[in-house]
C-alpha cells in the first residue's frame, strides 16, 4: 500500500481533531515500531483443512494469472489446483464497481514474500465507495455451479492511515453463496500477531500501517467458509466510522488458500435416433434394396454411433449406474445434466464415498412405451472404470424406429414336381409368376395333389452392424392349426448351404424348419431354402 510516514505533526493534529482510541492505538503501535522494525511474516491460513474423503488443493501460481485474465476476457479456465482432476474445477473472476468515478490504481497479479498474490489498489471517489471482486466456481464437467468446502481466504495489508497526504482504512468483507442460494459472512481465523478482526468485514483493530505488499502478518485476515459455497465476493471498501474525507491511493493483496471436494464420478451420454439421416418418412420395413435408393451408401444408418449433425438425441429413455456382473443391482446416482443439454442428453455421478469399492460399473439404458423399439448397441455398456478417472463421456445408446429395423425378410415360393434330382434352388428364376420361378404373388390355380412348394428366404441385413446369432425358422403348416387345410412336411433337396439346425424338422416330417445360428454380415443378403409336400387339397 503507498503510504505516509507517520509524523509527529499528524499525530498531534489528530489528538484535537479524531477519536482517542485511534490516537492511542497509534501511539501504541509507534512505540512497537521503535522497539522492532522487523516485519512478521504471513501464516498459513488455519481453516485450509479438508474433511476426511475430501480431494484438498489451491490455486497454482498460474491459476493466479489464469484468474487475472478472465477478468477481462469473461471466460472460465480450467483450474491447475484439481487435486489430480478429482476437482474438476474452473473459475472466471468478475469486477464490479460501485462508482465510475472510483480509480484503478493497481489491479493486477503479484508475487509478493514468494506468494502469487491478487493484488488490488485503489483510489475511491468517498468513503463507501467499493470494488467488489468476485470469484466464481464451475464443474467443468457438467457446466454447473460447483459447491466447494472450507473455502479458506486471505487478504493482506489491512491497515490504516490518517496522516495528511495518505487517508484510509482499510476494510474488506468476504461473502459466499452456498447452494441454497444464501450469502453468509467467512468465518474470521485466529492468526498469532494479527491486528486484524472481522466486525461484518475485516479491519485492522489498531492504528498500524504496514510496510507495503510483504504479507506482513499484522495486517492478515483469513477467514473460511462454515458451508460449501459456488461463488466468493471480497468488498473492498474503507471503514466509514473513522474514514470522514474522501480516501486516497490504498491496497491489498487476496490470496485462495484452499478448497476441499468429494471427488465424484460423472457418467454421460446420449441416447440417439440411430437413422443415419434417414427420416421417418424415407423409413420402410420392407424396403430390402441395399444398392440404391434410401438405404444405399448410408454409412451412418445404424451403425451404433453418434453421428452428428445427422443423428439427433430422442427423449424418454433412462439410464442407471449398475453392476455389470448383476444389472438388477443399481448404485444411487444424481443427475446433474448441464445447461443447455441437448435432446436425449444424461449426466449422472455418483460420490467417490458413495462408490466406495465397486468397480465393475456399467450404464444400463431402458425405456417404457413403443417408440424407437430396436435398439443399435447393447442395453449395457461398461464404463472401463478406473479410481483415478472421474468423468466417463460419450456413452451413446442407440435405437430406431419399427421402420428403420435392420433386417428384412421376404419369402418367395415355387411350385415344383417334387424332383429333387433337377431341383437347385440357386438357379430358379425370379419370377413374377410361382408357377414359373420364385414369386412373392400368391398361387393363381389350383395345385395338382402331391405337388411340391419350395420356398426361398432371403434375410437382407441393411445395417452397417453385423446380425449375430442370426437364426432363420418356419414353421410348416399343419391342418387343423391356424386354419390350415392340409399338412405339409419337408422334403429333398436340402438347401444347398447346409446351414440347417440339428433341431430343425428331418426330411419326410411336419415341424420347424430352422437353421444353425449364424453371422449376416453388414449391407448383404443371404439366401434360405427348403422343399414342402402337400398333401391331397386344392389351393393349399
Amino acid at each position: 500500500m503507498h503510504k505516509m510516514p507517520y509524523v509527529l505533526n499528524s499525530i498531534i493534529s489528530q489528538l484535537f481533531s479524531e477519536h482517542i482510541y485511534r490516537v492511542l492505538a497509534l501511539i501504541a503501535a509507534m512505540g512497537l515500531m521503535l522497539v522492532s522494525n522487523i516485519s512478521s511474516a504471513r501464516v498459513d491460513n488455519p481453516g485450509a483443512v479438508c474433511p476426511a474423503g475430501f480431494s484438498k488443493d489451491k490455486l497454482t501460481d498460474s491459476d493466479y494469472t489464469n484468474l487475472f485474465l478472465s477478468s477481462s476476457n469473461n471466460n472460465y479456465f480450467n483450474v491447475a489446483g484439481n487435486a489430480s482432476d478429482s476437482i474438476p474445477l474452473q473459475m472466471k473472476m468478475d469486477l464490479s464497481e460501485s462508482s465510475t468515478s472510483n480509480t484503478n490504481n493497481n489491479f493486477s497479479i503479484i508475487d509478493a514474500s514468494q506468494y502469487r498474490v491478487i493484488n488490488i489498489g485503489r483510489n475511491f471517489s468517498t468513503p463507501t465507495a467499493y470494488t467488489d471482486i468476485t470469484l466464481s466456481f464451475r464443474n467443468k464437467t457438467t457446466q454447473q455451479p460447483l459447491y466447494l468446502t472450507n473455502v479458506a481466504v486471505s487478504a493482506f495489508d489491512i491497515d490504516y492511515s490518517n496522516s495528511g497526504n495518505n487517508l484510509f482504512d482499510d476494510y474488506v468483507r468476504i461473502t459466499g453463496t452456498t447452494e441454497s442460494g444464501s450469502i453468509i459472512d467467512g468465518t474470521v481465523q485466529t492468526i498469532s500477531g494479527s491486528n486484524v478482526i472481522y466486525s461484518a468485514g475485516l479491519n485492522n483493530n489498531t492504528s498500524f500501517n504496514c510496510p507495503s505488499r510483504d504479507l506482513d502478518t499484522r495486517c492478515q485476515g483469513s477467514i473460511q467458509f462454515s458451508q460449501a459455497v459456488s461463488e466468493v465476493t471480497l468488498r473492498y471498501t474503507n471503514n466509514p466510522i473513522y474514514v470522514k474525507n474522501d480516501p486516497t491511493n490504498q491496497e491489498i493483496q487476496i490470496r485462495v488458500d484452499n478448497y476441499c471436494y468429494v471427488p465424484q464420478y460423472i457418467f454421460s451420454g446420449t441416447v440417439f435416433d440411430d437413422n443415419g439421416g434417414i427420416t421417418d418418412t424415407q423409413a420402410d420395413a420392407n424396403n430390402a434394396n441395399i444398392t440404391s435408393g434410401t438405404y444405399f451408401n448410408k454409412p451412418n444408418y445404424f451403425n451404433g454411433v453418434f453421428n452428428t449433425p445427422q443423428e439427433l438425441g430422442i427423449s424418454g429413455s433412462n439410464v442407471r449406474l449398475a453392476n455389470c456382473a448383476n444389472n438388477s443391482i443399481t448404485y444411487p446416482t444424481q443427475s446433474v445434466i448441464r445447461n443447455g443439454a441437448s435432446v436425449g442428453e444424461y449426466q449422472i455421478s455418483i460420490p467417490k464415498t458413495t462408490l466406495a469399492n465397486n468397480t465393475n460399473l456399467c450404464l444400463v439404458e431402458s425405456r417404457t412405451g413403443a417408440t424407437y423399439p430396436i435398439r443399435t448397441s447393447s442395453e449395457s455398456r461398461n464404463v472401463g472404470f478406473s479410481a483415478t478417472t472421474y468423468n466417463y463421456p460419450n456413452n451413446n445408446f442407440g435405437r430406431v424406429i419399427a421402420a428403420n429395423a435392420a433386417l428384412v425378410l421376404q419369402k418367395y415360393q415355387f411350385v415344383n414336381d417334387c424332383n429333387a434330382g433337377t431341383l437347385i434352388y440357386a438357379s430358379v428364376p425370379m419370377t413374377g409368376d410361382p408357377r414359373t420361378g420364385f414369386s412373392m404373388d400368391p398361387i393363381q390355380d389350383n395345385i395338382t395333389p402331391q405337388q411340391c412348394i419350395a420356398y426361398k428366404i432371403t434375410a437382407t441385413n441393411r445395417a452397417n452392424l453385423a446380425i449375430n446369432d442370426f437364426i432363420m425358422s418356419d414353421v410348416l403348416q399343419k391342418k387343423g392349426v391356424n386354419n390350415a387345410q392340409v399338412t405339409s412336411i419337408r422334403v429333398a433337396p436340402t438347401d444347398n448351404n447346409g446351414s440347417y439346425a440339428t433341431d430343425s424338422v428331418a426330411l419326410g416330417l411336419n415341424g420347424t424348419v430352422k437353421t444353425t445360428a449364424l453371422i449376416l454380415q453388414k449391407n448383404t443378403k443371404s439366401d434360405f431354402y427348403f422343399n414342402t409336400k402337400y398333401g391331397t387339397t386344392v389351393n393349399p
